[in-house]
């Protein structure tokens, strides 16, 4: 049964924007300790996208607990896609919902969409 969705857009260039003004510090924001490992390692269009598809995401999910980032911030959630690339959100999941995510990426902009299941 679905119990709640949640969707978030994101400019890409306004994240550009806040990585380079801030670069490491701005990415500790918003990236897990899991996301930051081969960060530094990725173009910067790469780290790019890979900061937005993570906020994206992030804010998706939070807006489908219905919390907001209150008791739950980005680093606590960690964005991993698996071999075949599809993304999966790993964070305390007290309730046990199933997560569903879809995330689409443009040159301007980056969607995902949230279904918490129970």
């Amino acid at each position: 049964m679905i119990h709640s969705i949640g969707t978030d857009l994101v400019e890409n260039k306004r994240v550009k924007y806040l990585y380079e003004r801030y670069e490491a510090r701005f990415a500790k924001k918003i990236l897990s300790k899991s996301e930051l490992e081969d960060f530094e390692k990725l173009t910067l269009s790469q780290k790019i996208k890979k900061m937005c598809s993570s906020f994206a995401a992030k804010e998706a999910l939070v807006k489908a607990l219905g919390t907001g980032f209150r008791g739950i911030y980005p680093p606590d959630i960690s964005l991993i896609k698996n071999n075949l690339g599809k993304p999966n959100l790993f964070f305390n999941n007290p309730a046990n919902f199933n997560v569903h995510l879809s995330i689409t990426n443009t040159a301007r902009y980056t969607l995902s969409f949230i279904v918490l299941e129970k």
